[in-house]
């Protein structure tokens, strides 16, 4: 049996999922925490909950918003000023959520040992802050964790609930509360690095096109778009709803709302750790949720809709044409076939006729 855990540290919510990609297996665990580390007296630390400090509190310090802070010098103080860096904030973060999935089996990763563990980073983050969050989880004793772009995982996700066909190119399209990232995965494989976008005024829409004119790309290129949120914005569903909608109608192409949305990266963390591959897999759904039949889907109804009516209509005709010309085939034949009748009956009355006068 294939197991794998898959983790998102998140600016406001983090999240761990653990699941098995084994059909009739049980269904996938996923852990759902606020992004608030805080250490206890003793010392050890766990993530979630409120800030609290000292005061015979059960937190003696904690800390928040470090993970927009990974690479910065200055690190992150706590609320008793004590100052960390952020990318070892976040590595303690990730520890603390895979405390939370044990007991793990000692089985039911790729190489036979214990279950793969993939956590994800924002897909805005260059190759330089990647491996800086790689060092501290070496540091902390993480170095089986197996870090992916958010982007990739999410396509991941995708590929693995939601598409007919592997290997498409899939646009993510991921806001927050700083602005906006465009992402263009084939096969599980990000295309360059996120194009990310700033209160520019430019529409949803538009930041696709430009992120796939880089490339030679257009819209009908896409196999669909998938929309991702974090920090507050992912909190509003109505706006979360509006992009989404506002994709499919603008660019003409499928376009998901991920669940969560901000959850979509840990699912697809958790079925690459579980040994899913892009460009092989069957469309048989590992059963992470909210999967398909949940999950919410925003086509271009007015552009289909048309097309199914006027297959309709051509099929409509097709059949009209097929039964005019049969009917009219009927028609013909009874035509001839009465007129030879006639032909052979006056034949034979002359040749009567002419024995009758012998």
């Amino acid at each position: 049996m294939s197991i794998g855990v898959g983790v998102r540290i998140g600016t406001v919510v983090s999240t761990a999922v653990v699941a098995s990609n084994d059909p009739g297996s049980a269904d996938p665990v996923v852990i759902v925490r606020d992004t608030v580390l805080n250490q206890r007296k003793d010392g050890t630390t766990v993530l979630g909950g409120e800030s609290e400090l000292g005061g015979g509190r059960e937190f003696t310090e904690s800390w928040t918003g470090f993970v927009a802070r990974v690479g910065d010098p200055s690190g992150v103080a706590g609320t008793a000023d004590t100052r960390y860096r952020a990318e070892d904030l976040v590595a303690t973060s990730i520890r603390c959520l895979l405390q939370e999935c044990e007991p793990l089996p000692d089985r039911g990763g790729k190489d036979g040992g214990a279950p793969d563990i993939v956590a994800t980073y924002p897909s805005r983050w260059d190759s330089s802050t990647a491996a800086i969050l790689r060092d501290s989880l070496v540091y902390a004793g993480l170095e089986r964790v197996t870090l992916v772009s958010d982007a990739e995982a999410v396509s991941a996700w995708f590929e693995s609930e939601i598409a007919a066909l592997a290997g498409t190119l899939i646009g993510i399209y991921h806001v927050d509360d700083t602005g906006a990232a465009v992402t263009l995965v084939r096969s599980g494989v990000a295309a360059g690095r996120a194009f990310g976008f700033a209160g520019d005024g430019s529409s949803p829409s538009s930041r696709i096109a430009t992120a796939l004119g880089a490339f030679g790309w257009m819209p009908e290129n896409l196999d669909a778009v998938v929309v991702t949120g974090d920090g507050d914005m992912a909190g509003d569903k109505a706006a979360m709803t509006a992009i989404a909608v506002g994709v499919a109608e603008k660019l003409n192409v499928r376009c998901e709302l991920g669940p969560g949305p901000e959850q979509s990266a840990a699912l697809g963390a958790a079925i690459l750790a579980a040994g899913f591959t892009s460009t092989s897999h069957k469309i048989v759904p590992i059963g992470l949720p909210p999967s398909h039949d949940v999950t919410e889907v925003f086509d271009n109804v007015p552009r289909v809709a048309v097309s199914a009516e006027a297959t309709q209509v051509a099929t409509a005709e097709a059949e009209g044409t097929a039964v005019a010309e049969t009917e009219t085939g009927k028609s013909g034949s009874t035509r001839i076939v009465i007129a030879v009748a006639t032909v052979a009956a006056i034949i034979a009355l002359a040749v009567l006729a002419y024995f009758l006068l012998l």
